[in-house]
């Protein structure tokens, strides 16, 4: 069965839990979903308090982590807001701290043959990649590529939008696709409207969207299951929903 669809949560509403055994223990979690199969990923939201440590060296399951707040160190380096780490499985000297606490996106994956990588990425000093001007995708999104695995295809990302981003197809991915949104707003479709914190899960081939976006936004993304390609399809009377949900808020909040 794998992992459950997931469309959409607000991770803000999802219970804490504390971590009681595993490499996590001693933190808390907002787990937003998990393998329903027995293999053991998971995503979820990690609470590390103050002073917190523990190894992530010779796990048989690699790891990535996301800073949202506060600041880790993992294998010596820092991994502040916004910085991402990946350990591999079967990597050494993977020590992870949290000095003054953090609050970080944390990706398990099933086990794997050791690869013992650790690669830190800063998305705070990458440029953001916009699609070429001849794309089909609409021009007011880009792109930190944090990850791509070249041989799974498996890929790792920060997004952003402009205000007034506008997709007015849905999609369909042939792959797995994850997301927790960190800033703004967008209208998803039929679904409602994520804000921060609203988080998915998406198995291939799940038709998602229109969407649109009053003041913008930013999204941590992850596929999964081979390099992500999109199919478009049209959806007739969308227009009408960005008519209603651009009225719930002035175009200019300035004074006149």
């Amino acid at each position: 069965m794998g992992r459950p669809h997931v469309e959409f949560i607000e991770s803000g509403e999802i219970v804490s839990v504390a971590v009681s055994e595993g490499p996590f223990a001693g933190t808390t979690q907002r787990l937003l979903s998990a393998d329903e199969d027995g293999r053991g990923d998971t995503s979820a939201i990690v609470t590390f308090p103050a002073g917190w440590s523990g190894d992530l060296s010779g796990l048989a399951r690699p790891t990535e982590l996301f800073t949202l707040a506060g600041a880790l160190t993992v294998a010596g380096q820092a991994v502040g807001t916004g910085v991402y780490a990946f350990v591999g499985a079967g990597a050494e000297g993977a020590t992870v701290s949290a000095p003054a606490g953090a609050t970080v996106v944390v990706f398990v994956e099933p086990e794997e043959e050791p690869r013992r990588e650790i690669e830190i990425v800063d998305s705070n000093n990458m440029k953001f990649a916009s699609p070429p001007p001849d794309s089909e995708v609409p021009q007011g999104i880009a792109v930190k590529r944090l990850r791509f695995h070249p041989v799974t295809g498996d890929a790792t990302w920060v997004a952003a939008t402009v205000p007034g981003w506008r997709e007015s197809r849905a999609e369909i991915h042939d792959t797995i696709e994850e997301c927790l949104m960190l800033r703004g707003d967008i209208l998803l479709g039929h679904r409602g409207v994520m804000s921060a914190g609203s988080y998915f899960w998406r198995p291939p081939n799940v038709e998602h969207g229109p969407m649109f976006t009053l003041n913008g936004g930013v999204f941590y993304f992850r596929s999964k299951g081979g390099n992500l390609a999109t199919v478009h399809v049209p959806v007739p009377g969308w227009e009408q929903l960005v008519v209603e949900y651009a009225a719930r808020e002035p175009y200019y909040r300035g004074a006149l």
